[in-house]
């Protein structure tokens, strides 16, 4: 088995045609998600994402953790391999960004907001 390394760099794992990345993204407010793709063509034909994670390295763990499950299913670790797929995390790091910016509250307390019926 080869080591997973401690860094937020993508791994990229195989098992015969099996492909899987393990992509790493963080917010401008330092959260980090982790995404995970697998496929056997040009595009992968499954995806997971898995955090928020409050740490990077929070998220280096989880990924190391899903990694080594993978090798203990028969994937190899490819160390020298680039990933394929850095586009496709973008693009859906940036979509929960999306979200995420749609659905922002204001929780800063201003006094006029309190309705006092007496």
């Amino acid at each position: 088995m080869s080591d997973i390394p401690d860094t937020p760099d993508p791994l990229v794992l195989q098992y015969r045609e099996r492909r899987v990345e393990l992509h790493l993204r963080r917010d401008d407010d330092d959260i980090a998600t982790l995404l995970a793709y697998a496929g056997s063509g040009p595009q992968p034909d499954k995806s997971s994402l898995q955090g928020p994670y409050q740490r990077l390295e929070q998220a280096i763990g989880a990924r190391r953790a899903v990694a080594r499950q993978l090798q203990n299913q028969g994937y190899e670790y490819l160390s020298d391999e680039h990933p394929m797929w850095s586009l496709r995390a973008q693009r859906d790091i940036n979509a929960m960004r999306h979200i995420k910016s749609d659905s922002a509250v204001d929780y800063r307390f201003d006094p006029k907001d309190v309705f006092l019926d007496w």
